[in-house]
């Protein structure tokens, strides 16, 4: 079993059809296979070795592409840097996970440390000036462009993706042939993936959702990746009606600016399918998409343990306010803190299991059994399962704000801080307080061109709240700090001085 087959099956079915559309240009699934063989045998020739671990330190291109497949061919690990990170998070995480061979360009080669600084990195290769991998994109001349793929066993890591995970220390999630392959198949069944469907990402890549989900799940459905090296709106507006794109992935804060503008509904025409993910859509943003774009937002849960999908809402139903029901043959539980199963409708920690769920922390083994135990992968989220089977997160465990004895989750505060008409985005959190213990705190951004103000807000949340539950204090900011993949960061708020890892 190898991941990179699914772009030699497409090839067998589809070779003339587009695959990929990037700036460098448009490539079918016959050219993307040829140029992902000749990586292949580029990489086999500089004498890498089944099992061996390659960083991708590249943005959003067809060359992270073709790097990505040619790598996993070759019978490679690929561990995905984040292209936004500067040279000490680079040589943190290289020092963690100790790769043999590192592939940039020259616009990021300059954040990549020295070899031979850092263990058991033997060659940094830059893209733009290799004898080979520089014309890739461009011709097959001059080297074998049929390698043997390199046989993998369906366990073997496949690819290392960094996470947060629970305690906000980066930690290297392997993520198996296996896991990632039920994945793609799970998206297309669900989404109902058919080849003529072209899929926009703006995400990044070296992110589970970017890379698993709409990257792996367009090409295991044979479909068309337009994909762009970052969210700009103009040129993502511009490339939903040239590239005629049907299927729009983003994150709540992509739907959110764009509500803010609904003459951008133009735009959506050849749009049929709407998906949100990285962190819970409050329920009033899906309805005014509906009634404003009309497309469903279609949501599910998941994290990079469990390599994407765990559960999805819906095609047959979809309900407002949840995460949809278990995705294929995963399985769903929640658990008090004793780790019994609760009642249906009541609140615990979401537990999963399935073949999607990671073979564990890269050299991390303690972490790894604190977190998978007894075959379930302890998330640390908050959740309900509703008579229907319908997940509803409820927060992050460690979210939760305990203020005067009270447990308050922050997002049932921010969903009704999201109904307020003069509010664009906002985050709730709790901040050390001497009376309350923690003291409930919206930071939230106003709508362009209107204004907020704290009684006003006062007054709208202990309408619809229980006053434990209402913001002892509201502070209107510009923006709100988030990671690359537009999550806005509760922590970052708390703790200013906290890095934006994630």
């Amino acid at each position: 079993m190898n991941l990179s087959y699914i772009i030699d099956a497409a090839a067998t079915y589809f070779a003339d059809k587009p695959a990929l559309i990037s700036g460098s240009g448009a490539y079918t699934y016959g050219e993307l296979r040829t140029r992902i063989n000749r990586v292949a045998s580029c990489l086999l020739a500089e004498g890498l070795q089944r099992g061996d671990m390659v960083a991708l330190h590249l943005p959003n291109s067809a060359e992270w592409v073709v790097s990505y497949y040619g790598v996993i061919r070759a019978g490679g690990v690929v561990l995905c840097l984040n292209p936004a990170y500067k040279r000490y998070e680079i040589e943190h995480l290289l020092r963690d996970s100790q790769p043999r061979l590192l592939i940039t360009c020259e616009k990021l080669a300059d954040r990549v440390p020295e070899t031979g600084a850092l263990p058991g990195l033997d060659s940094v290769i830059v893209f733009e000036s290799h004898p080979v991998l520089s014309t890739v994109l461009e011709t097959t001349d001059g080297c074998d462009t049929s390698p043997a793929l390199v046989h993998t066993d369906a366990d073997d890591p496949c690819v290392i993706l960094y996470t947060g995970g629970t305690t906000g220390t980066p930690k290297g999630a392997m993520l198996t042939h296996r896991n990632i392959l039920f994945t793609a198949h799970n998206v297309c069944y669900h989404e109902r993936t058919r080849p003529e469907d072209r899929s926009l990402c703006f995400m990044p890549l070296n992110h589970v959702f970017g890379g698993n989900h709409i990257m792996n799940g367009i090409f295991y459905g044979c479909g068309t990746l337009v994909l762009h090296d970052g969210f700009d709106l103009d040129r993502i507006l511009d490339s939903l009606v040239t590239d005629r794109v049907t299927r729009f992935y983003a994150v709540p804060t992509v739907f959110v600016r764009l509500l803010a503008q609904p003459k951008l509904r133009r735009h959506f025409s050849t749009v049929n399918y709407c998906f949100s993910a990285a962190t819970s859509m409050a329920s009033e943003i899906v309805r005014k998409w509906l009634e404003t774009y009309g497309l469903t937002i279609h949501e599910a849960y998941g994290m990079t343990e469990t390599s994407s999908l765990v559960t999805y809402n819906h095609m047959y139903r979809h309900k407002i306010g949840s995460v949809g029901t278990p995705a294929g043959i995963v399985e769903v539980g929640i658990t008090d803190p004793d780790g019994k199963p609760v009642p249906t409708d009541q609140t615990g920690e979401i537990r999963v299991r399935g073949p999607n769920v990671m073979k564990g922390y890269l050299g991390r083994p303690a972490e790894t059994s604190a977190m998978v135990r007894d075959g379930w992968l302890h998330t640390g989220d908050v959740g309900r399962i509703d008579r229907d089977g319908y997940l509803f997160i409820v927060d992050r465990i460690k979210d939760v704000i305990i203020t005067g004895g009270y447990n308050v989750f922050p997002s049932e505060v921010e969903e009704v801080l999201y109904q307020h008409p003069d509010i664009s985005e906002c985050a709730v959190v709790g901040l050390e307080d001497r009376d309350y213990g923690e003291a409930v705190t919206a930071f939230v951004v106003a709508k362009q061109g209107r204004q907020v103000a704290a009684a006003e807000l006062i007054s709208f949340c202990k309408e619809r709240l229980a006053s434990y539950k209402v913001p002892k204090t509201f502070k209107v900011v510009a923006d709100l700090p988030k990671s690359s993949t537009g999550k806005i960061l509760r922590r970052k708020i708390r703790d200013p001085g906290e890095p934006a890892c994630g």
